[in-house]
């Protein structure tokens, strides 16, 4: 069985830290889902107990399901921030009622890198909802970069989560969507930085 350790050498991304002292296991993955009433996707959740949190190139930040007082970059529900918005991939929904969990961001720009949402990150989320092939579910990001008083744009970025990572940055497939305008070169970096996780 391919690992995603595998599949990253074999794209040329190159882990530019030590290995995370602490990774989720299945315990963490299924206290998360069950606080959110969803199943993550398969690939997703292999990603999380192999691979673990951090950062492709300076372009998507991950996060991994994780239990420790005072941490909150973990997976949580986001919906309630998509009551409007502008719908930038084709369709026309202006608001979206369904789960939405927010799985980390997408930096928009040059260093340095933002530590919170702005106009210079977006959110990166799975919508549960829209499944794609199998468990696997559509990728969206939340595009703030609008005038404004006027509402986010949603922007679809990927079919599947192993999409995203191989395709979509191995891959910079990204980089020819207007969302990621000008994609400087340490974006698509072929790199890994690992994050370590707190203490539980």
């Amino acid at each position: 069985m391919t690992t995603w350790q595998d599949r990253l050498e074999q794209q040329g991304i190159a882990n530019t830290g030590a290995p995370p002292a602490r990774l989720p296991v299945e315990a963490d993955i299924a206290k998360t889902e069950a606080r959110l009433k969803v199943r993550f996707p398969e690939s997703y959740r292999s990603f999380c107990t192999e691979v673990g949190p951090g950062r492709f190139g300076d372009l998507l930040e991950l996060w991994v399901p994780w239990h420790a007082k005072g941490f909150f970059d973990s997976p949580r529900d986001i919906r309630a921030r998509l009551t409007t918005l502008v719908d930038a991939s084709g369709g026309t929904r202006q608001s979206l009622e369904e789960k939405a969990i927010h799985i980390g961001y997408v930096v928009l720009g040059a260093p340095p890198i933002p530590r919170v949402i702005s106009n210079r990150s977006a959110e990166l989320f799975f919508l549960p909802s829209e499944v794609t092939d199998g468990d696997e579910c559509a990728l969206y990001a939340l595009d703030h970069r609008a005038p404004s008083g006027a509402p986010p744009r949603l922007v679809k970025l990927a079919r599947t989560f192993t999409a995203l990572i191989l395709e979509g940055f191995a891959g910079k497939r990204l980089a020819r969507l207007p969302f990621v305008s000008a994609p400087g070169q340490d974006q698509f970096a072929p790199e890994f930085h690992p994050r370590e996780l707190p203490a539980p």
